[in-house]
């Protein structure tokens, strides 16, 4: 018998995790976004091979799993970070000096995971679970906040309230949009532009130059600050940088995964 409370209590908490630790890169709808906009460019092989993935579960979409990954933070504490903490004065990824605390990096669980995607040994359940986080992990390395060790954690205001910068960012930013998941994803999918696909190091390494130089302007004592002043229409001025972090990880996102199912993962 499914405990029905027992999973709202995760939920719940999940939740309580995000807002008090601003522990989640984008919020539910800019996950969905990001997988919405990759789905369309799936190639025909990749989009058969992610569905026959998901229909183990009895999922459709990969924008139904897109913040899996944050709702199993709470029953499984000791997954790798969703983060890169690339310290400020850092222009380059080092593996040693960010990637090797007690729990790795997003960057190491995103080649750990493509790697289970692309083994034909793999399970198909393992496969599942790889594909929940490589959706998730993409979004979240394209989250300025989520790769500079400097979280955002200051406080800003924001309509009169109180919130964290983080939270800024990863939820109020989308939601200043006041569109739909699928509306937006429709409208930067035809907006377009280019985006080179890289490596996830040098995803990393693009969206921590847009942490130091755009969100901190360059100001690392401002980074280390209690509280930041931002400007009343501060939402609307980052729009632009928001809505092409989500356009690259959507096309980025579509392009791992059509290179994974298009050849032999190696």
């Amino acid at each position: 018998m499914i405990n029905t409370k027992a999973i709202v209590q995760v939920l719940v908490l999940s939740g309580l995790l995000c807002w008090f630790s601003d522990a989640c890169a984008w919020g539910r709808e800019g996950h969905k976004v990001v997988a919405i906009i990759a789905e369309g460019k799936l190639t025909p092989r990749a989009r058969a091979e992610v569905t026959a993935i998901l229909n183990v579960e009895g999922e459709t979409s990969i924008s139904q799993i897109a913040s899996w990954a944050d709702d199993v933070r709470t029953t499984e504490p000791d997954l790798p970070s969703h983060a890169v903490r690339i310290p400020f004065a850092a222009d380059a990824y080092d593996p040693d000096r960010d990637c090797a605390k007690k729990r790795e990096c997003v960057i190491k669980a995103i080649d750990d995971v493509e790697r289970t995607l692309g083994d034909s040994r793999s399970s198909p359940e393992s496969k599942v679970r790889a594909l929940k986080f490589l959706v998730h992990y993409v979004g979240d390395i394209h989250q300025p906040l989520h790769t500079i060790k400097e979280t955002g954690a200051m406080s800003v205001e924001v309509d009169g309230k109180a919130y964290k910068l983080h939270k800024v960012w990863d939820t109020l930013s989308v939601r200043n949009f006041h569109m739909s998941p699928q509306a937006i994803a429709v409208s930067l999918t035809r907006k377009g532009g280019a985006v080179v696909q890289g490596t996830p190091v040098k995803w990393a390494e693009e969206t921590h130059q847009i942490a130091k130089n755009y969100v901190y302007h360059g100001d690392e004592r401002l980074a280390a600050s209690d509280s930041m002043s931002i400007q009343p229409d501060y939402l609307d001025a980052i729009r632009p940088v928001v809505e092409g972090r989500l356009y690259a990880a959507g096309v980025r996102l579509a392009g791992e995964l059509n290179r994974i199912f298009g050849a032999e993962y190696h």
